[in-house]
């Protein structure tokens, strides 16, 4: 079995992620319109909290789009229930607030559901309203219906967080990958239930081999949907996270084309994993073609093989150079095991004039707008007490760079930390649970900061 980590991270940098200088201008533009929200005086007192991101933004799972195609980010505006207000003026009223704005009185355009702003360079942002009404539950709005519509998309993104976690952050990778298999091929399967069917084939109790790298959970992902769908004639359920069906928006056509394909790319994954070394990057270019094991950046691949800078095994999270593990710095050896879990709960503040309530990171796609506080707290440990808690702050990206703010020591600290968002880049928080000089528990929570 032949993982070709390093040959995953190019491909996915250079061939599948969008760039990252389109995510900063995305991040950069969602940040802007959440501040002129905010501020705007028709808005005033009838907003619920900041923007969220929702859909593939959420799941960091947008992919370059096909030459000639556009991309775009959808984000929810909590509003508190008018009394007075039917449901298509939230839309309306959102709109006047946004043509009020001189940025984007000439961009905006009314939607059925959300107000779009539309930028240059083939990118636009739709904004929905997001209401929670009295009877507690959530909903959007749809304008020419005239009528609310029960959705919590914050539910699936938390979901959806909550698997990438157990797949040790590579099922977000593997769904870019299968998302671009499927914008070159004839299946017409809409993203959300795509990325449903796929994270809803993670096992909890799956060997650490299945999920210990981007091949491995690409192929046992593949595999077990394959399998799934044999099983089916028509679409089956695939559940929204509040007990709607997803599947709804996939025809029958699409259904079973994306089960003739699934066949292919199986048998493809399956036959590049098990090969030999000197054989695997051939058979991953049979699925994925030419492009893949060959890097855009020379530098990048000479880099990459020093021993000063080894690839990790995902890479976002590179460690750097310098940068110890907790056995280096403090002599603990890691022996981590089923039975010992834990996991991070990230927390952010709300609007910068307070409104709202905390929300949980993993509901807001783990993306933070610059200001906030930010709290970090161990949640369903299983390992019995006493124990010790060690944290590491990671900053990284270009800006931490310029900053010469490169965080990455590891501390005893206690159970709940603090922390704000200071500036952008795509940070992230690790904790390990010690006992008896031994670190048998780890997790990582993963803290986006957008640009201004």
């Amino acid at each position: 079995m032949t993982a070709r980590i390093k040959e995953f991270n190019f491909f996915l940098r250079d061939h599948v992620n969008l760039n990252q200088s389109r995510l900063d201008t995305l991040h950069s533009r969602v940040s802007s319109l959440d501040t002129a929200l905010e501020e705007s005086s028709l808005l005033d007192e009838k907003l619920e909290g900041s923007l969220i991101p929702q859909g593939s933004f959420a799941h960091r799972t947008i992919i370059k789009p096909l030459s000639g195609n556009d991309f775009d980010a959808d984000v929810l505006l909590p509003m508190a229930e008018q009394e007075d207000w039917e449901p298509k003026k939230y839309t309306l009223e959102l709109k006047k607030a946004l043509d009020a704005v001189h940025r984007y009185a000439e961009k905006t355009v009314l939607g059925k559901r959300c107000v779009t702003i539309e930028f240059a360079n083939d990118f636009h942002i739709d904004v929905v309203p997001f209401v929670e009404r009295a009877d507690g539950m959530t909903y959007i709005t749809h304008r020419t219906r005239n009528e609310f519509i029960r959705q919590n998309p914050t539910a699936f993104t938390d979901w959806l967080d909550e698997q990438n976690r157990t797949t040790n952050g590579h099922l977000v990778r593997a769904i870019r990958l299968v998302k671009w298999l499927r914008d070159r091929s004839s299946i017409d399967c809409p993203s959300v239930v795509l990325t449903a069917l796929l994270a809803e084939r993670v096992k909890s109790f799956a060997g650490i081999d299945d999920y210990g790298n981007v091949a491995t959970t690409l192929t046992a992902l593949l595999e077990d949907l394959r399998d799934y769908l044999e099983l089916h004639s028509m679409p089956p359920w695939v559940d929204d996270r509040i007990g709607q069906n997803l599947a709804d928006r996939l025809t029958q056509t699409g259904f079973d084309n994306l089960k003739s394909q699934l066949k292919r790319w199986a048998r493809l994954a399956r036959e590049a994993l098990d090969a030999a070394a000197s054989e695997s990057i051939d058979k991953w270019k049979k699925l994925f073609g030419d492009s893949f094991g060959i890097s855009t950046d020379s530098s990048a691949l000479a880099l990459s093989s020093s021993a000063a800078a080894p690839v990790a095994s995902t890479y976002e999270h590179q460690m750097v150079p310098g940068e110890l593990t907790i056995t280096e710095q403090f002599g603990f050896p890691e022996r981590r095991t089923a039975a010992n879990t834990f996991r991070i709960l990230g927390r952010m503040s709300p609007t910068r004039k307070g409104r709202g309530r905390y929300r949980p990171l993993s509901t807001n796609g783990n993306m933070v707008p610059i200001g906030r506080s930010l709290q970090f707290e161990i949640d369903a440990c299983t390992v019995q007490e006493p124990y010790e808690v060690y944290w590491k702050i990671r900053n990284a990206g270009p800006e931490a760079a310029i900053r010469k703010a490169f965080r990455g020591e590891i501390l005893k600290r206690g159970n709940v930390i603090y922390e704000t968002s200071d500036f952008s880049g795509a940070h992230w928080v690790q904790a390990w649970i010690v006992k008896d000089g031994v670190a048998v528990a780890s997790a990582t929570q993963d803290v986006i900061i957008m640009s201004r």
